[in-house]
C-alpha cells in the first residue's frame, strides 16, 4: 500500500484515504458518502442517491471508473468509458458491476453533480507540498474541465485544464465568492495534510480533487499521492508548472 519514493510515501488505496478524511471532525463533512461495494452496499447507495460513482479502489487517472444513474425505482443507467447500458433490477445491476469489477476491490460514492463553465463541467485540484524544512504549503489550485459526455474531468481521460478564477468568473461567480472558494480549497488543503501526517510525515505532496456542485458546496471526491504534475504544462501560464517544480525539488520529485 505505501511505495517509497524519493524519500516520500504514495498511499493507492481510496479506501484507505477516505477513511483517513473521515476520521477528521472538520473534514468529514465534506466527504460524500462512501462505501465499499457488495450487493448490500450497491442497493443503499442506489435507494438513497440518484447517481452513485463506482470506483476501483486502487484505480489512478479515472481509469475503470462507471456512472450510476437510477432512472426509474427499477431501471439503472450505467455509463463507463464509451459504453452504456441499461439494466431493468438492483441484481442484473449488481452482476454487471461485478464484470466490471473481475474480482478487484470497488467503492461507490455517492454522485455530485458538478458546476459547469460553458456547458463543461468541472472539479477544482488543490496541491498541497512540502518545504524543505517539512511545512505543508497550498502551492497551486487549478481547474480540471471535462468532456461534456465523459464520465471523468481527468486529464487522461480527455479533460482539460484552466485556472481557478478565470473559469469560476465564466460560471457567473463573483469577486467575493471567487475569494471564499479558494479560502476554503486552502483550508480543506492544510486540515487534509495535517490528517495525513498524523499517519506518515514522510508524505511530500498531496493532490485534492475538490467537486463544486450546483448549489455551491465543495466535496472532496479523493486524495491523490502523488498528483500528476506534467498536465500542467499544457496551460499557456507556465507559472503554476514552475511553482509545482520548485517545491518538488526539494524533496527530490523533480529536478
Amino acid at each position: 500500500m505505501l511505495r517509497k519514493d524519493s524519500g516520500s510515501i504514495s498511499v493507492k488505496s481510496k479506501w484507505t484515504k477516505t477513511k483517513w478524511l473521515l476520521s477528521d471532525h472538520v473534514l468529514r463533512r465534506f466527504v460524500p458518502e462512501t462505501k465499499l461495494f457488495t450487493r448490500s452496499s450497491l442497493n443503499e447507495m442506489t435507494d438513497r442517491y440518484k447517481m452513485v460513482y463506482f470506483k476501483p479502489t486502487n484505480g489512478t487517472g479515472g481509469s475503470g471508473i462507471a456512472r450510476i444513474l437510477r432512472t426509474s425505482p427499477r431501471k439503472f443507467r450505467v455509463k463507463k468509458d464509451a459504453r452504456t447500458f441499461e439494466v431493468s433490477s438492483a441484481s442484473a445491476l449488481f452482476d454487471q458491476l461485478q464484470k466490471i469489477a473481475g474480482g478487484r476491490s470497488y467503492l461507490l460514492q455517492k454522485g455530485i453533480y458538478l458546476q459547469a463553465c460553458r456547458g463543461l463541467p468541472f472539479d477544482l485540484r488543490m496541491t498541497m507540498q512540502k518545504t524543505g524544512g517539512g511545512n505543508w504549503v497550498p502551492s497551486v489550485m487549478f481547474v480540471k474541465l471535462g468532456k461534456p459526455n465523459k464520465v471523468v474531468t481527468n486529464y487522461h481521460q480527455g479533460g482539460k485544464l484552466a485556472l481557478v478564477e478565470q473559469t469560476l468568473q465564466r460560471s457567473g461567480y463573483t469577486s467575493t465568492q471567487i475569494d471564499h472558494y479558494k479560502r476554503q480549497l486552502k483550508m480543506l488543503g492544510i486540515q487534509t495534510a495535517r490528517r495525513f501526517d498524523r499517519h506518515s510525515v514522510r508524505f511530500k505532496e498531496l493532490g485534492l480533487d475538490v467537486a463544486l456542485d450546483r448549489n455551491g458546496r465543495l466535496w472532496i471526491l479523493e486524495v491523490n499521492t502523488r498528483p500528476n504534475f506534467n498536465a500542467l504544462k499544457s496551460l499557456a501560464d507556465k507559472s503554476l508548472y514552475r511553482t509545482i517544480v520548485r517545491y518538488g525539488k526539494m524533496y527530490g520529485r523533480t529536478k
